[in-house]
Parts: structure tokens; sequence; C-alpha cells
């Protein structure tokens, strides 16, 4: 999927759900690495695009975290996160979990909402990805709040 693709599927969803429109005119990776080089450029591509639509736009991130907060009108439109989990990979057998600490422990991301995780695996997704399982959600959440 192409920038111009996801910004096409976005800016459909602002025409369909009354969203302001803008002017006219795979080896284990480091946690770190992965918030940091995968997840915030994501997040931040798609605020930069979002503020085009009237929205306030805040991306966070940790080490092992990373969020992006849409705000319309003063009131949280919207919060989503990408979370690490560490898991104990001696008890138990993942067939994948590339993202590593420097100890070696092995983590799982996972998606989370304001209110609740999704349990949504998206350990070995890439930048593009990272902002389609965005807009997925996103879209799902302004179509059931209409």
């Amino acid at each position: 999927m192409t920038d111009h693709d996801w910004k096409t599927r976005l800016r459909d969803l602002m025409d369909e759900t009354g969203g302001d429109q803008p002017p006219l005119p795979r080896s284990p990776m480091p946690v770190r690495g992965f918030i940091s080089d995968v997840v915030v450029p994501a997040f931040e591509a798609v605020a930069e695009e979002l503020q085009e639509y009237g929205r306030d736009v805040e991306v966070e991130f940790g080490e092992r975290s990373a969020s992006i907060r849409v705000v319309r009108d003063g009131k949280e439109e919207f919060f989503y996160a990408v979370r690490v989990k560490a898991y104990q990979t001696k008890r138990f057998a993942f067939p994948v979990l590339p993202l590593r600490d420097r100890e070696g422990r092995t983590y799982r991301a996972e998606i989370h909402l304001r209110d609740r995780p999704l349990h949504q695996d998206v350990t070995d997704s890439d930048r593009e990805e990272i902002i389609d399982y965005f807009l997925h959600d996103y879209a799902r959440h302004l179509r059931w709040n209409l």
C-alpha cells in the first residue's frame, strides 16, 4: 500500500463521516527500534494528514509503547496505542516473537484502545500495516459513533 492509497482511504472516511475537508491546493528487532522506527513514523504520518481534516493530534511514545490521540472540537475522538508485552519464552512456545530487548527477552506488540486491549498482534507489521490497522479501527469507531 502506498502513501497515496491510505491517504485516499482517510479522505473517503472523512467524506463519509462528515470530517472537515483539507484546504484545496525480519530478524529479531529491538523493542525500542520497532516503536521508534515503525510505529512512531506511522502515527506521525497519520497525525500530519488528520490535521488537514481539522483534528488536533498528539503522538506520544516511550521505549515500549506509542500512542496517537485524535481530538475533534476539544474532545477526544479516538485513542490508539501499540504496546509491547514481555513473554516468558522458557515456559511458552510462540511461533513468532521477533522483538527482543537487550537482555534477550521476547515481546509481542499489541493494539490498545483507550478502554481496552484489542489483543491484535502487530509484531511483524511494517509502517504501512500499522497505518492500515489504525485506519481500520478508526473507521469502525467513527461509523459506530455516528
